[in-house]
């Protein structure tokens, strides 16, 4: 088996194409990338992930997604791992993403190494298809 495949949701796009260079040259992980909420979306209608980096700018809609990700509404298991990518979480957004279980927050400014270690440590792959 090889690397996870993960959705990657971040709208910048040189970090998100240096992310998926640097997991792909490392053999970490399989990124698969989506630019925003909506395509993250049409990626997740369609295609089972092991799991998600998500951009957190937009959290309404971000916390939407997760909901419906936690409800079963996508091709990934409904408790896929999640890691939110934010630059500063509000007390009730903290409380809403422990509630859709969200494996890891990293704050931004974050180093790519952390994510990657994260990832190739299994926290955002459920045990079972590590």
């Amino acid at each position: 088996m090889g690397p996870p495949r993960i959705l990657l949701v971040e709208p910048q796009f040189v970090l998100r194409r240096t992310l998926v260079a640097v997991g792909r040259d490392l053999g970490v992980v399989e990124f698969h990338e989506a630019a925003s909420l909506e395509r993250a979306r049409m990626l997740l209608d369609v295609e089972a992930f092991h799991g998600l980096v998500l951009d957190f700018q937009d959290s309404d809609r971000a916390l939407i997604l997760l909901d419906e990700l936690r409800k079963g509404g996508f091709a990934s298991a409904p408790d896929a791992h999640v890691v939110v990518l934010a630059a500063a979480l509000r007390p009730d957004e903290e409380r809403r993403l422990q509630g859709v279980g969200v494996s890891m927050v990293l704050q931004r400014p974050f180093k790519i190494g952390q994510l990657l270690e994260c990832l190739a440590s299994g926290c955002a792959v459920p045990k079972a298809l590590v």
